[in-house]
């Protein structure tokens, strides 16, 4: 039970930089792109080929990109546009694709972006043909200084804690999934996977 709860710390250790980074990008794209101007710029087609442009830069991984993504959603993003940018961003960003270039040469680094660029395009296509949800009601951007205000840095520091709050039960499940995996499933199992 020692072993299972230093795994439990481990995972937690690794994971939460990176969805506290989601968490400050998702504060900052709420803080920065008015809710009106994602609900108008972030459905349809063109929607999904902007959020897919927005999330090919940014430094987020696997982790870090779910509150991100659900951030732009919450703030008014189709679904589709979300799953665009929940595909596209981790696969690269800016210093993914300078340390590419820097170590396999910019081919395969323009490689990586095109990928990205096109898994995420596809997978937003692929959403169309899903029923949407229901427009989401606008994001609370109506503060005591009105509704066109941007919002202050507390509120932005809200909205990226209210995102990791609404989806803390699968991050639990999945850290100690991850833990569990790590302690009882036999290191020697795993590397028979690489020589099948």
């Amino acid at each position: 039970m020692t072993e299972f709860a230093t795994a439990l710390w481990q995972v937690m250790l690794e994971l939460s930089p990176w969805l506290i980074l989601g968490s400050v990008i998702a504060g900052l794209l709420h803080a920065f792109i008015p809710s009106s101007l994602i609900q108008k710029q972030f459905h349809g087609i063109g929607g999904i080929f902007k959020a897919v442009v927005l999330g090919v830069p940014l430094p987020l991984c696997s982790c870090g990109v779910i509150p991100a993504g659900l951030g732009l959603k919450k703030d008014g993003a189709s679904d589709s546009a979300t799953v665009g940018f929940l595909i596209s961003t981790p696969q690269t960003g800016v210093d993914s694709i300078l340390v590419s270039a820097s170590f396999l040469g910019w081919p395969f680094a323009i490689f990586k972006v095109v990928a990205a660029f096109i898994t995420g395009i596809i997978g937003g296509l692929i959403c169309t043909l899903f029923p949407e949800d229901a427009a989401p009601s606008p994001s609370p951007r109506e503060t005591k200084t009105g509704p066109e205000q941007r919002p202050t840095l507390k509120e932005s520091v809200e909205h990226g804690m209210d995102i990791i709050q609404s989806i803390w039960r699968w991050l639990a499940f999945g850290v100690i999934v991850s833990a569990a995996l790590e302690v009882w499933l036999p290191a020697s199992w795993l590397a028979t996977l690489g020589s099948t």
